[in-house]
């Protein structure tokens, strides 16, 4: 028998999915009239609440939704680790929803986490989220929700993020300090913020050093390997090769050092500053250098901002909390000369 859901529902009643929610709840937003009509609709078609009945009962499941892009990277599992901790803390369980940087993935997510009763989400937005209205059903359903890392600073809910323009700025005029003029940038998308805000740091920090770069220079794209791979490639092809590239995430420098070693050019020959670190820095021969962003404090700071606001009794305004990152120390390769036996 197929499960129904409250979408279903609003599909025969051509009301909305939150009304319907609504309705299952008695809220008091919801007429008297729709909510026998919902729930006798509801009983008519074999609807079954599962996770929900525990919200007709009560208005707490001391449960949270968090919904990341991917977990196989070293900052997403230590933001989520952040998460857990702090959450486990306050005696909240966590729902993980992974989106793997797909759009319609991550709103069924959401809607799923909804549709439970979540006490409250985390979020971090794929890069092809370019607005932010899927999450209004949350705001609806008076779920509270906070951005982080990736998310919009218009939308009505705190966010939580590292100051990645200033940071990015840092980066590049440590470039320029270390005597580099031609630096090319393997951009994230300018839809998103991360993506905008390290760009513009990196223009500010050319411009205060008087240089500029050509457009073709400037590779737009995604976040992971794939697109470091692409764009470089991408780069050589209209630009050629610069003295060193400035990466918008660590992911994409690795993109970047395996096109590399595939075309024959040594690292040693272009650095790569990336935004972010890992832990597998230090086994690279020709080390990147990083942006270091505080990766479990960001996720332990974005529960405490939810939890915050779960707990406030009063409407909240919402917050924009930023952290700061600072350029990582350089790692000492790990070679076979310095390993003892």
């Amino acid at each position: 028998m197929k499960n129904v859901r409250l979408e279903d529902i609003a599909k025969e009643l051509d009301i909305t999915k939150v009304s319907v929610s609504k309705a299952l709840r008695d809220h008091k937003d919801i007429s008297e009239e729709t909510r026998k009509k919902v729930k006798k609709k509801a009983k008519e078609m074999g609807y079954h609440p599962n996770l929900q009945a525990r919200s007709l009962t009560s208005k707490v499941t001391n449960t949270i939704g968090v919904i990341v892009p991917k977990i196989a990277h070293a900052f997403f599992a230590a933001t989520i680790e952040g998460i857990y901790k702090a959450a486990e803390k306050e005696g909240y369980k966590v729902i993980l929803g992974v989106s793997y940087e797909n759009e319609q993935l991550e709103k069924e997510h959401l809607e799923s986490m909804i549709n439970m009763r979540v006490d409250g989400l985390v979020v971090s937005v794929t890069e092809k989220t370019k607005k932010p209205d899927i999450f209004e059903d949350a705001k609806e359903m008076g779920i509270n929700l906070v951005f982080f890392d990736r998310g919009f600073t218009d939308a009505g809910f705190s966010y939580v993020k590292v100051n990645d323009r200033e940071s990015a700025r840092k980066g590049v005029k440590h470039l320029i300090g270390l005597g580099y003029k031609d630096i090319a940038h393997l951009a994230g998308y300018n839809t998103s913020t991360i993506g905008k805000q390290r760009r513009a740091g990196y223009n500010e920090a050319l411009q205060e050093a008087g240089l500029s770069m050509a457009e073709s220079a400037i590779i737009e794209g995604g976040f992971s390997e794939v697109d470091g791979a692409r764009g470089f490639n991408i780069l050589l092809e209209q630009y050629g090769k610069p003295e060193a590239i400035f990466a918008v995430t660590y992911p994409v420098g690795l993109g970047i050092l395996s096109e590399m070693h595939k075309l024959g050019i040594s690292p040693a020959d272009i650095p790569i500053l990336a935004f972010g670190d890992s832990d597998f820095n230090q086994y690279l021969e020709t080390p990147f250098i990083c942006i270091d962003q505080p990766n479990y404090e960001l996720g332990k700071r974005a529960f405490e901002q939810l939890f915050k606001e779960m707990k406030a009794k009063e409407d909240v305004i919402p917050e924009m909390v930023i952290l700061s990152a600072d350029l990582a120390k350089k790692p000492v390769w790990i070679s076979s000369d310095n390993l003892s036996v």
